[in-house]
């Protein structure tokens, strides 16, 4: 037996051949507004560490040997308990660069306080005779400090060459010294150490005197590099055979002349 069975409410055909139809796209306000409520909630989270209810927890300093980490704290202008939103890093590292064995400086914060100071310091490369005392040097010539004992880098002197003025933290005016470090950092690092002198004459010819006592005639200081290249060979030389020399002219690129003289008990010669 078969049943059939019929809608109570039969669709007309045109009902039902219609093409289902998608629910309507939001309208732009809608989307406009998710978006704002979004990012509201990315910003609130972002400013929420620097509000004020984070504080500086602990303050570390890193990369410091010359200068002592309280001494960098003190310039800092931080201190711990401060607001976190209070943390200017442009303006640390402009204290900080006041002081003139620190080159650089950078700031770390993290969310949870910590506050970590990172510093590049800078290295003294050579001292001159100054007054009755030595200027130490950094490579690009920045005055550090005044010492009255001999210093243990290279001692640089520079004929005819009067500093009228020194500041601590500033670079020496003067040209012809400023020259002089150039070709200090030319010189095998070997070489590089205490007792070794560099000269430079009136008419900018460079000798260097080895911390043994031996003579370098180096000449002007354009081209020196390339004369220079040979210098750990030929002080190695001299130095293995004991020979007693004068000096060793390295002038002329290409050539090295040694001038022999008596041998001396160091194995050079001292003046």
């Amino acid at each position: 037996m078969t049943h059939t069975h019929n809608a109570a409410y039969p669709l007309t055909p045109r009902l039902r051949d219609r093409t289902p139809v998608a629910d309507p796209a939001p309208p732009r306000i809608v989307l406009l507004l998710r978006f704002v409520v979004a990012m509201a909630v990315l910003l609130t989270a972002a400013a929420f560490p620097l509000s004020s209810f984070f504080t500086v927890s602990e303050i570390v300093v890193v990369g410091a040997r010359k200068v002592s980490a309280e001494d960098i704290l003190a310039r800092s202008g931080l201190r711990v308990g401060q607001r976190l939103a209070t943390v200017d890093a442009g303006d640390v590292a402009d204290r900080l660069a006041q002081y003139p064995w620190i080159a650089a400086s950078r700031l770390n914060v993290s969310p949870a306080g910590r506050v970590t100071i990172s510093v590049q310091e800078r290295v003294p490369h050579a001292a001159l005779p100054y007054r009755d005392a030595y200027l130490l040097l950094d490579p690009t010539g920045v005055a550090l400090a005044v010492v009255r004992l001999t210093p243990s880098v290279p001692v640089i002197r520079v004929d005819g060459v009067a500093l009228p003025w020194v500041r601590i933290g500033d670079r020496i005016p003067s040209a012809a010294a400023l020259d002089a470090l150039r070709v200090l950092g030319a010189v095998p690092e070997d070489e590089i150490g205490g007792g070794l002198r560099l000269r430079v004459d009136r008419a900018g010819s460079v000798t260097l005197t080895t911390a043994d006592g031996i003579i370098v005639l180096l000449g002007q200081p354009r081209g020196l590099p390339a004369r220079i290249a040979s210098l750990p060979q030929v002080l190695s030389a001299v130095r293995r055979q004991r020979l007693g020399v004068q000096y060793v002219d390295l002038r002329f690129t290409g050539s090295v002349i040694l001038k022999l003289g008596a041998a001396p008990a160091g194995g050079g010669v001292r003046h």
